[in-house]
């Protein structure tokens, strides 16, 4: 990508990635990156310009903070004027060190940022950044959570907070550090985040870009189930994108091809999209992944409670010790209604009285495997039950696999990682395999 300078004058804009993300090709919002090897272009440009004006559009009438928010939205700019290399020489001499690569491209094209993600109102650019040097008192508050068992690691982590340089210029009490001692092979310091509201460590980040990119989903997280009289509809082109990749994931896994179909939830869960998660957690009920599945935005629709309802109220038993109150968070949403049927089958569940049913010739391969079960035969009941999943069918389009029978107290017990597997990898609901190769 080219872009230019204050002068005019082309900047070749370069990243090197982590060598994690190297060796496929990764579609993101403002372009492209290519298949990864070595030394990637990025379109920071392009990137900037696409999240501002996805930012100025989400905004109601008089929704800005600051008469400087209120001009970056009529600019639909969220950045500054890019720093020229003298600039960001100066800053480098003043701080000691070079900066670190991505970062470094970032400041080409924009000297700061405004509203990184929900809670950063100001990133710094080439004026504002500077050594933390502990001005928050965190490093004493982690270190005194050490013990003298504490591993060099551990250490090395509260002392962050000294170490660090900071981003942050104004935030809802969120702090950004890049750390100099945190280097990989290219140059690049990770990029650490952390605020005492969220009750969790330091997130890290692998480098600046991503640090950007993580924010931007941030954004579309916290507007994808916004509503709102007088809010404008959250739909850009990033939203479409990645809804057509939901609506293809579900025929992924239908086919039988759930690998595929888990990647692209996931990135869509990851900017939010909704129903993105309720359809992974389905596949990761089926891998042995309980502590994950909550089938968010799925589990409340009436049309996939007689089916999805029961598989989170047997994971609930078996966890919650008693203390119900949880239930009705992994619901939130619902109606009384559907809240009520939870309750009745967390009982059956609790008393072994709960009994999955299900219509027309996979209910009866059901039933079959039941009785084999109930003799002993449990090998029998998984051939008989696996052997069914074909004549399986959904209960709506976004039902991607069979799981009340995992609360069965017969049937339940049948299911292995390696049994969800193979259910998971055969065509179910009318989607068959025309491709040989895809087998």
């Amino acid at each position: 990508m080219i872009a230019h300078g204050k002068t005019g004058a082309p900047l070749t804009l370069t990243v090197r990635l982590p060598r994690e993300a190297r060796g496929g090709a990764l579609s993101v919002p403002g372009g492209n990156i290519g298949p990864m090897t070595g030394t990637t272009a990025f379109d920071w440009r392009s990137f900037l310009l696409e999240w501002s004006g996805e930012w100025a559009d989400s905004l109601p009438d008089g929704g800005t903070r600051s008469e400087d928010d209120e001009a970056a939205r009529r600019a639909r700019w969220l950045g500054f004027p890019p720093a020229s290399e003298e600039r960001i020489a100066a800053m480098e001499e003043r701080l000691g060190r070079r900066m670190p690569p991505s970062y470094r491209e970032f400041l080409r094209v924009s000297d700061g940022w405004r509203h990184a993600g929900g809670f950063v109102w100001l990133l710094a650019g080439t004026a504002d950044a500077c050594w933390h040097d502990n001005e928050s008192g965190l490093a004493d508050l982690f270190e005194e959570y050490l013990d003298e068992d504490a591993e060099p690691e551990e250490r090395r982590e509260a002392d962050l907070w000294r170490r660090g340089l900071q981003l942050d210029v104004e935030s809802d009490i969120t702090h950004v550090l890049m750390d100099p001692e945190d280097v990989d092979e290219d140059g690049e310091w990770a990029v650490y985040t952390w605020a005492s509201w969220r009750a969790a460590p330091p997130e890290r980040h692998a480098n600046f870009l991503e640090f950007m990119r993580e924010m931007h989903r941030e954004f579309h997280r916290l507007r994808a189930h916004r509503r709102g009289d007088g809010e404008p509809e959250f739909a850009n082109g990033t939203t479409r994108e990645l809804d057509a990749r939901v609506a293809e994931a579900r025929q992924e896994a239908l086919g039988g091809r759930w690998e595929r179909a888990v990647e692209m939830l996931d990135e869509a869960k990851r900017y939010g999209r909704p129903r993105a998660a309720g359809l992974g957690d389905q596949i990761r009920r089926l891998l042995g992944q309980t502590h994950l599945a909550y089938f968010e935005d799925v589990v409340t629709d009436p049309r996939y409670a007689p089916d999805l309802l029961p598989s989170l109220v047997a994971e609930h038993a078996a966890h919650s010790y008693r203390d119900d109150s949880t239930l009705t968070f992994d619901l939130r949403g619902a109606d009384a209604g559907l809240v009520s049927q939870a309750y009745a089958t967390l009982e059956q569940v609790r008393n072994g009285a709960y009994r999955y049913t299900a219509s027309g010739p996979f209910g009866e391969a059901v039933e079959r495997a039941r009785e084999l079960a109930h003799r002993g035969d449990t090998d029998g009941a998984w051939r008989t039950l696996s052997k069914a999943v074909p004549l399986w069918q959904p209960l709506g389009p976004d039902h991607l696999a069979p799981l009340g029978w995992l609360a069965d107290p017969v049937l339940g017990p049948l299911l292995t990682p390696e049994r969800g597997r193979e259910l998971l990898s055969t065509p179910r609901g009318g989607h068959g395999r025309s491709d040989p190769a895809q087998r």
